[in-house]
């Protein structure tokens, strides 16, 4: 029997699907560096693995309220007062989340109707247009060029807004790119989401991963855009904390409300012990996030370097995240084609610019949170290929 689903629309994830590919390669005994994976190769630091040990000692193990523990949401207002000049009620403003992932989801199934048209600057992470999709909304593209820095031309996305438009998706800093928004862009950006009426999803998972002293604005902080904008932050990137699966989101209680009941119905709460864990991230400061900080920017350094030094591959220097996205077309081939030559015939994972942007096949998307031998030998790898193309 053949079953309609409304989901019948929405991929699997092509990042993950190279990952399955590179689960068959290594069975085969292949030597595979897996460069297309965004997760920190650093552990939970201690003190918070401690927490939740602690937590569950205490026998802290019993359903939290569905915004939350209060104390967890407590911490989160500090941090978005102190980080991004965002004054969130922790009572009504701030909702804790199954990762980023979960409250990606809650903004798109609970905000976004049927025949709603969604903007997503590309290059875009690549959940952005399936959760359009599973939400029965239309996207409408507008693809930031190399050239420009990744930055959106500010025409073309004013010619994108249409009576139709319900909300525009801001990354930053980007997945893929590494780009950081600047306060001028996100002004530009606000003062057409004021005019023209639409809701602007900020997705801000990387902020604490910056690099060459780049100044960070939350759009959410700036006059007017508080209450249309849903401000998503995660613990995963900054703290290591991947596996736990820990987020949040920031609102106007008119947009948490929807969303809350959402959550309620596929989730009723997150983790409990895991947010005793992320109190105590939040609490214990920044030092193992400057560490892991200062490692990612020695990497970002090193290939930055070793692109320059290879003429066929030309890059735009990321500000933030631990991806480079270098333009391959000097090779004579296409970012897919370059990608899956690099791994099936040189042991290098990396994924390919198509699974991030409907419009181009030119870039690869580079993970450098890997360790620094394992970018050197990559490197050697991509040069050895170049060599024999």
């Amino acid at each position: 029997m053949k079953i309609r689903s409304p989901m019948d629309a929405v991929e699997l994830s092509r990042i993950r699907a190279i990952g399955e590919k590179v689960l068959q390669l290594q069975k085969q005994g292949k030597d595979i560096i897996r460069l297309q994976i965004g997760e920190p190769d650093f552990c939970t630091p201690n003190h918070i693995i401690r927490a939740a040990d602690e937590a569950m000692d205490q026998g802290l193990t019993h359903y939290a309220p569905n915004r939350g523990l209060l104390t967890l949401r407590e911490e989160i207002s500090k941090k978005l007062w102190r980080d991004n000049a965002i004054q969130a009620n922790p009572e009504t403003e701030i909702l804790v989340t199954s990762g980023c992932a979960e409250a990606l989801y809650l903004a798109f199934v609970s905000l976004v109707e049927p025949g709603d048209e969604v903007i997503i600057i590309e290059p875009a992470y690549i959940s952005y247009l399936q959760l359009s999709r599973a939400a029965h909304a239309t996207p409408v593209f507008v693809h930031a060029k190399e050239e420009n820095g990744w930055m959106p031309d500010m025409d073309e996305l004013r010619a994108a807004v249409t009576e139709k438009t319900k909300l525009l998706v801001l990354n930053s800093p980007s997945n893929p790119t590494g780009i950081v928004y600047p306060r001028e862009v996100l002004e530009q950006i606000a003062a057409l989401a004021i005019e023209k009426d639409f809701l602007v999803l900020s997705d801000e998972v990387y902020e604490k991963l910056l690099f060459d002293n780049t100044e960070y604005v939350s759009i959410a902080s700036l006059p007017g855009m508080w209450e249309r904008t849903i401000t998503i932050n995660g613990f995963s990137k900054a703290f290591a904390m991947t596996g736990w699966r820990m987020g949040y989101l920031a609102a106007h209680p008119d947009l948490i409300l929807p969303m809350l009941k959402t959550h309620q119905l596929c989730v009723a709460s997150s983790n409990v012990i895991a947010q005793n864990a992320c109190i105590t991230a939040l609490r214990a400061g920044e030092e193992s996030v400057d560490a892991m900080r200062k490692e990612y920017a020695a990497r970002r350094r090193y290939l930055l370097n070793a692109f320059a030094k290879i003429p066929e591959l030309t890059c735009v220097a990321p500000t933030g995240t631990f991806y480079i996205y270098p333009n391959v077309t000097g090779s004579g081939m296409g970012g897919k084609e370059f990608a899956n030559r690099l791994l099936e015939d040189y042991g290098v994972a990396t994924v390919p610019g198509t699974a991030f942007d409907s419009f181009c096949n030119t870039n690869i998307r580079i993970s450098y949170a890997s360790s620094m031998e394992n970018l050197q030998t990559a490197i050697s790898r991509i040069e050895d290929m170049l060599h024999h193309r």
